[in-house]
């Protein structure tokens, strides 16, 4: 039995959903450092705060199963602090140019991204591919 539905379509595009895991400590702080100077905006205006939090070398101690036995010691070079009200921003300038280097590659595809969720949305000949 055949449909007479007017809502037929063909499934062209597909959207692909990353999430990168752990992507906040991944990030160097060197990098983030970087790229504050050039950063756009009123952001060069938090240098000093950012310097508070992030310029000086002390570990972060990681502790699971709540027994002191299992602390891992994070070193200090990396990543932005969890719940830091700036850890997403910095994130984001340093994560940018990766980012923004893939979009240059592919110009048909769009990816918005909103911090470590990027979404790939293209053709669905190439995506799965």
């Amino acid at each position: 039995m055949a449909s007479n539905a007017p809502w037929t379509f063909t499934l062209i595009w597909v959207v692909f959903k990353l999430n990168l895991a752990n992507a906040f400590n991944l990030v160097s702080r060197k990098v983030i450092f970087q790229k504050l100077p050039i950063a756009n905006g009123n952001i060069i205006h938090l240098i000093p705060i950012v310097c508070a939090f992030y310029a000086f070398e002390y570990p972060m101690f990681y502790n699971y199963h709540n027994c002191e036995s299992n602390v891992i010691v994070i070193p200090p070079t990396m990543g932005t602090r969890q719940g830091e009200p700036l850890g997403k921003t910095l994130f984001a300038l340093a994560h940018f140019k990766a980012l923004h280097s893939t979009i240059n590659c592919f110009l048909s595809y769009l990816f918005p991204s909103i911090v470590d969720d990027i979404h790939i949305i293209g053709p669905l000949s190439i995506v799965c591919t």
